[in-house]
């Protein structure tokens, strides 16, 4: 009996080793993402201006306020535009990594490689200061090759009119993620079996038909994947935007650069106002569930996971 105690209790402290690897890791998710995260749903519909004192329960005002705001609806469009015109980093990343691809294990393609990844591993800070400089415009490096190639001075506010400003950004989330999508492209490309192209080749199939019928079907699942990294990315983009409009979450120039989580960020700290920001919070949240979803559907996730 004492030697079966014996064995039961050196079994448990064998268990609470294992255990102890992932309970600071619990413990901070809860403390950190969960709490908050509740805490977030259930002030979305209080009207709080301090945390903590005088929250009023006021039901779905907050959400009927701001879908009635029109600073916010065009906060959502600015959102879709700028997440869409981030989306070329896919087809972009495809292509590049196709003709990195085709370089096969020589030293180029680990230098190609190595040199379009670069700009990842570069702050936001740092590129949104690299692009004031390459989108000024006056003396910008973009507008003096325009001007070079058009044989007359181009002067276009890249970062400053309201009519470019979203295609300057666009240009900087494009220059940005073009690596990592070419990256991830590359290593889907490389993980097809190349004796299916050779069959295909002896069955008399054009470099052309075997790309459209083996190639992009076998890349879906890569485009599924980087479809959802984008927009996610897209619907929480903040920093570079908010340092490009001077360090304020109204979206200068002329708000066309406010997302979704800068009008957040305005209601949480520059004029707080937690029970909107929550139910901002909440709103970005279901439509970010929802894209996601759908592209989990069209991408047939679904019926793989019940069978």
């Amino acid at each position: 009996m004492e030697r079966k105690k014996r064995a039961t209790w050196f079994a448990f402290k064998r268990e609470m080793v294992w255990y102890s690897f992932i309970i600071i890791p619990i413990i901070t998710l809860i403390l950190f993402t969960y709490i908050p995260l509740f805490s977030t749903v259930r002030y979305s519909f209080y009207n709080v201006s301090v945390l903590g004192f005088g929250e009023d329960f006021i039901g779905f005002r907050n959400y009927t306020m701001l879908l009635n705001n029109p600073v916010f609806i065009r906060s959502i469009s600015n959102t879709f535009l700028l997440t869409l015109f981030s989306l070329l980093t896919i087809p972009l990343g495809f292509i590049l990594a196709s003709l990195i691809n085709g370089l096969g294990g020589s030293r180029w393609q680990g230098f190609f490689r190595a040199a379009f990844y670069l700009p990842n591993i570069i702050t936001g800070v740092a590129v949104v200061l690299i692009f004031q400089v390459i989108l000024r415009s006056n003396g910008g490096l973009l507008n003096n090759a325009l001007s070079t190639i058009v044989g007359r001075p181009v002067i276009i506010g890249w970062l400053s009119d309201p009519a470019f400003a979203r295609f300057g950004v666009s240009l900087m989330a494009i220059w940005g993620g073009l690596g990592y999508s070419m990256l991830i492209n590359l290593a889907s490309l490389q993980s097809i079996e190349s004796d299916v192209y050779e069959a295909a080749s002896i069955d008399g199939a054009t470099s052309i038909k075997a790309w459209w019928y083996i190639t992009i079907p076998n890349m879906m699942h890569c485009f599924a994947f980087l479809f959802i990294t984008s927009v996610i990315g897209g619907l929480g983009r903040f920093t570079d935007l908010f340092i490009i409009g001077g360090n304020s979450a109204a979206g200068l120039p002329g708000g066309v650069l406010q997302t979704m989580l800068m009008f957040i960020f305005s209601f949480s700290f520059e004029t707080p106002q937690f029970g909107i920001a929550s139910a901002g919070a909440m709103i970005l949240f279901v439509i970010t569930l929802v894209i996601t979803l759908i592209n989990l559907h069209f991408t047939g996730f679904f019926k793989k996971t019940v069978k």
